[in-house]
């Protein structure tokens, strides 16, 4: 009985993924071709860093001149946006899931192919504030309390700092790849020049930036921010029923985002300086949004929050990723409090709902879907 059992499972499960194999395969694929983030990285991002740092830093104004690999993904949109389509007539909830994140997929494309043009903010501003645009009232307490954070009193205390990519003990470098190991997971440590952030994760590697200096919660709040929030989810999602759990759904890697900060604030991270970083991120992009270029970003988070030159350069280098220096860019960075409230108040009420949304780059908006699996 045991047997027949596991065997009508099995049956059920290949029944399940049937419908979604070709697309779990093109979607991947699709993935894999776009890298928005990396596309939208400027190949000169660590020289240009630099060369802005010592301007400003001597009394010139100046903007990037960032360059990018162009790519052509005009194919490939195409074919997304026929998926997605041919998804939306069959009507089922899974469909629909898969519909919604090929055609977010297909927009990244068109975002990717617009690097280092003017035609690129609008499609990024359609790519990320469509949420709040939906739910206005989510948007406006997140810029709101971007407002508050950006405000809050630096902290001039002075702490022991360690280079990012050193090779010495407590280091993000090494602290992150004792982390991988421990756990195992499937993920290589690489060092980055370009990287704007900290550290990211992609589909096999964790990027590590450059010559940052962190104290030693800077690390660990980094560490736990990308291993359980990022890490862990993916490496669960290879073992998932179906391909959407690696690739994610529509709006799944800005919840992503906001787990991660639920998960900071929970171990205690979110204390005023990680709010302060957070709230000129947020506000930087608003400013974007409404048409500041690269050099009065800058001028903003120097002038009215007292944020530091080369904090104020990479901030302003965040968000105008993408950007030919001086038209708006991705302006990411404005999803991140957004998705913190949304995911915090869901899981206030719905705390079950975590198992889903830590078994992949999940948005709280497919989670009852994606929870009878």
């Amino acid at each position: 009985m045991k047997k027949r059992v596991v065997a009508i499972r099995k049956n059920t499960q290949a029944d399940l993924r049937a419908p979604f194999l070709r697309a779990d395969k093109v979607l991947s694929e699709a993935m894999g071709a776009i890298r928005l983030l990396g596309a939208a990285t400027p190949r000169n991002a660590a020289q240009e860093r630099a060369r802005l740092l010592s301007a400003f830093t001597t009394g010139s104004e100046v903007a990037p001149r960032w360059s990018y690999a162009r790519t052509d993904h005009s194919q490939l949109v195409k074919a997304l946006e026929r998926m997605a389509a041919r998804f939306v007539e069959e009507g089922s909830p899974v469909h629909g899931v898969y519909a919604a994140r090929a055609s977010e997929l297909a927009l990244e494309a068109r975002i990717a192919e617009s690097v280092g043009t003017d035609t690129l903010g609008a499609l990024a501003r359609e790519r990320y504030a469509a949420a709040g645009q939906k739910k206005g009232t989510l948007e406006t307490r997140a810029d709101e309390l971007g407002r508050e954070w950006a405000a809050l009193t630096p902290d001039d205390a002075v702490e022991e700092t360690t280079q990012s990519d050193a090779r010495v003990p407590g280091s993000l470098l090494v602290r992150m790849e004792d982390a991988i190991a421990q756990l195992r997971l499937p993920f290589t440590v690489v060092v980055q020049p370009q990287l704007a952030a900290l550290a990211a994760v992609g589909e096999h590697h964790v990027f590590i930036a450059t010559g940052r200096m962190l104290s030693r919660e800077d690390v660990d709040r980094t560490v736990l921010h990308e291993i359980e929030a990022h890490a862990i989810p993916r490496g669960r999602a290879a073992h998932a029923k179906l391909g959407i759990f690696q690739i994610g759904t529509a709006r799944g890697v800005d919840d992503q985002e906001g787990f991660a900060l639920l998960l900071e604030e929970r171990h205690g991270f979110l204390k005023p300086p990680r709010k302060r970083e957070l709230g000129t991120r947020h506000v930087a992009a608003m400013a974007m949004t409404d048409g500041a270029d690269f050099v009065t970003v800058v001028r903003l988070l120097r002038d009215r929050y007292g944020v530091g030159w080369e904090r104020a350069i990479t901030t302003a280098e965040r968000t105008f990723r993408g950007s030919n220096g001086v038209a708006a860019g991705l302006g990411r960075e404005r999803v991140y409090l957004e998705a913190f409230g949304r995911v915090r108040a869901h899981l206030a009420g719905r705390p079950e709902d975590e198992a889903v949304l830590s078994a992949g780059q999940i948005a709280v908006d497919a989670v009852k879907t994606l929870s009878v699996l």
